[in-house]
């Protein structure tokens, strides 16, 4: 299953919500802060995916990273209940 077909399924699910929620937190505001636009945007339009993969190591890297992550899984899990 490609990107566009998983966002796809989870704006059908209803999670999109929660999700959107979460990315526009302090703690979604804060992480997005840190990323580099320019690669990560570079990265995506040319479908570097081992860029991409690079950019999400460091953010998983960080305790903040890893708990975000963490809240997003649930999220789509199970809607963040």
């Amino acid at each position: 299953m490609d990107l566009d077909e998983y966002a796809r399924r989870v704006r059908q699910s209803g999670k999109g919500k929660d999700l959107d929620a979460l990315a526009r937190s302090p703690e979604g505001a804060r992480l997005a802060a840190s990323v580099d636009r320019e690669k990560l945007e570079k990265a995506a339009k040319a479908g570097d995916m081992r860029q991409l993969g690079e950019l999400l190591q460091g953010i998983l890297a960080t305790p903040e990273g890893r708990s975000f992550a963490a809240k997003v899984r649930k999220a789509v899990e199970d809607g963040g209940r």
